[in-house]
């Protein structure tokens, strides 16, 4: 059954995600800026992967909503969701599933206070993908994970069936909310902050900066307790270790790019949860903060 998507964001996870769903046969709508909008409406979308082949699809585009949606998958970066929010009137969602797919742990509580009518179903996704221009995604890792929490807010369509459906793995395993969250952040953390503060991918990063890379692991593994989430930092090391050399973070284009970081939402969360603590963290936090007011 052909169900009725919006996708809050045209960048590389929510065009990916957009070529996706709408190659399965759903019916997608994606909310971007007007120039990005004109642009996927001229020229389509258009996805360049080794592992999932190369794809396009014409996928109408707006500057905002129009008409209800069964699922509205939510792709922005973090310091943008509240502006990207005017784009989607909350009654247009009543009843909808609102699955967001940010970096970071405080978006989940912003979204239920501003959409009130909706099931905020949170979700996470692990991919190195670049939006190369607009409507042009190329997906350069040799994975793309799904994931959400077993126990979870109920909505007339279920996210993960919808996913499911455009032939994407989804892992389901965290028992709730608070494992989902910081088991990405506890791999997204170090590996984001790492590559950042050495301004260099993750081999050459990891083998210059070792020190680094456990004292980060170990701290946001400590956060994640006080959450309740259970985080292994063994097991985080051993995934960051088999990552492929060439990888880079989504923070780390940004910085080489000029762009505005997702600091807070990536090392805010361990920050606050250890505020006598985190001495690695906040350390690479203010290198890095203050790499780029230099070139502000």
């Amino acid at each position: 059954m052909a169900e009725r998507v919006g996708i809050l964001g045209a960048g590389a996870v929510g065009g990916m995600l957009a070529v996706l769903l709408a190659d399965a046969g759903h019916e997608v709508t994606v909310l971007a800026s007007e120039r990005t909008s004109t642009a996927i409406n001229v020229g389509g979308l258009a996805l360049r992967s080794q592992m999932l082949g190369d794809r396009e699809a014409r996928v109408p585009a707006r500057p905002y909503l129009t008409a209800p949606v069964d699922v509205l998958f939510v792709a922005t970066k973090a310091p943008d969701l509240l502006a990207a929010l005017t784009r989607v009137p909350p009654a247009l969602l009543t009843d909808a599933a609102v699955a967001p797919l940010l970096n970071g742990t405080d978006h989940v509580a912003l979204l239920r206070a501003a959409l009130p009518q909706a099931a905020v179903v949170p979700m996470t996704v692990s991919v190195e993908a670049t939006r190369t221009g607009p409507g042009v995604i190329e997906h350069v890792s040799p994975f793309v994970e799904y994931a959400l929490a077993e126990e979870r807010e109920r909505a007339r369509v279920d996210p993960e069936a919808l996913l499911r459906t455009a032939g994407l793995d989804v892992d389901a395993s965290a028992p709730d909310e608070a494992t989902l969250l910081w088991r990405k952040l506890s791999f997204l953390a170090p590996l984001a902050l790492l590559t950042t503060r050495a301004r260099q991918p993750l081999g050459p990063a990891r083998e210059t900066h070792p020190d680094l890379v456990d004292g980060l692991i170990t701290e946001t593994a400590a956060a994640a307790a006080t959450a309740g989430a259970d985080v292994d930092p063994a097991a985080v090391a051993k995934r960051i270790a088999g990552l492929p050399a060439g990888m880079r973070s989504s923070m780390l284009k940004d910085a080489l790019a000029g762009a505005t970081l997702e600091l807070d939402a990536i090392a805010g969360p361990i920050l606050r949860a250890l505020p006598d603590g985190a001495p690695v963290t906040r350390a690479v936090v203010a290198e890095i903060a203050g790499a780029a007011d230099g070139r502000n």
